[in-house]
């Protein structure tokens, strides 16, 4: 009972924060600023989802976010799947040093991978271009979704691969019609992975993107939260906004999401 309640308490803690934000958004900048945690009713107001959505660029920048972490998800799932099964399956000569050298990356601070990054992208001419964000926030997300997923192929036994290849299918069918479908629910934790960590991205949009072209929601709060006077309604619209499709992600996935996360446990 005393754990129950302990998770409880620990839940509505972490909940509260976020509650607020989607609570202020319909406030007004008066009724924000009362010292309650939750104001009374009589500040209610539409005018911050009105403001955002009509009068800033808004709008364009959801578009963007969409965009770029559909295609940061996409090709991770392709690189990703591709190279986890090579390493779940056969015997790569230093594969041991490969998996270490992959997931290794993860010990670097973003801010120390900001310079290369960006005289990387500059080269290549791809500064302020969708493909430029999306293949500088692949740096984020591969080295997770590889090893996720290797460690996910692993437990899958390999006599569903060599009872395909007796019934004369290739590597391509294998892959795609036998390990793909009994790995969905480690696919369905990577995929989840990629898109939030490429849909919540500040540091490396501010530095890739130049425009309005390749502007995501992010740069969206930055720029409401740097002006003299901060409008904490239209703020607390916005965060809600970019909230929702994390949610509606989430709401789909959330069983598979469940059953990769717990399979590690399982042996084959």
């Amino acid at each position: 009972m005393i754990a129950y309640a302990i998770m409880v308490i620990s839940v509505c803690f972490f909940l509260l924060p976020m509650l607020w934000i989607v609570y202020c958004s319909f406030r007004t900048q008066e009724s924000i600023f009362t010292a309650k945690i939750f104001p009374p009713l009589e500040g209610f107001t539409l005018d911050n989802y009105r403001r955002i959505l009509s009068v800033t660029d808004f709008p364009r920048y959801f578009l963007n976010s969409l965009r770029i972490s559909s295609l940061v998800t996409l090709i991770s799932l392709v690189v990703s799947v591709l190279g986890a099964y090579g390493l779940s399956r056969y015997d790569i000569k230093g594969k041991d040093a490969i998996i270490v050298g992959i997931f290794s990356t993860q010990m670097f601070p973003q801010v120390l991978m900001l310079i290369p990054l960006f005289l990387v992208v500059f080269s290549l001419n791809l500064m302020d271009t969708t493909t430029g964000v999306a293949l500088t926030q692949l740096i984020l997300v591969l080295p997770f979704c590889m090893w996720m997923l290797k460690g996910y192929f692993d437990t899958v036994p390999k006599d569903l691969d060599q009872s395909a290849e007796v019934d004369g299918a290739n590597l391509f069918q294998r892959l795609v019609h036998i390990i793909l479908p009994v790995a969905s629910p480690g696919i369905a934790v990577v995929a989840f992975y990629s898109f939030v960590v490429s849909w919540s991205d500040y540091l490396i949009v501010s530095v890739v993107s130049q425009s309005q072209r390749t502007a995501t929601v992010t740069l969206t709060i930055s720029r409401l939260t740097a002006s003299l006077l901060v409008r904490w309604g239209q703020v607390c619209a916005v965060a809600t906004l970019t909230i929702v499709p994390t949610l509606i992600l989430f709401a789909f996935v959330q069983r598979r999401l469940v059953e990769g996360l717990t399979a590690g446990a399982l042996k084959e």
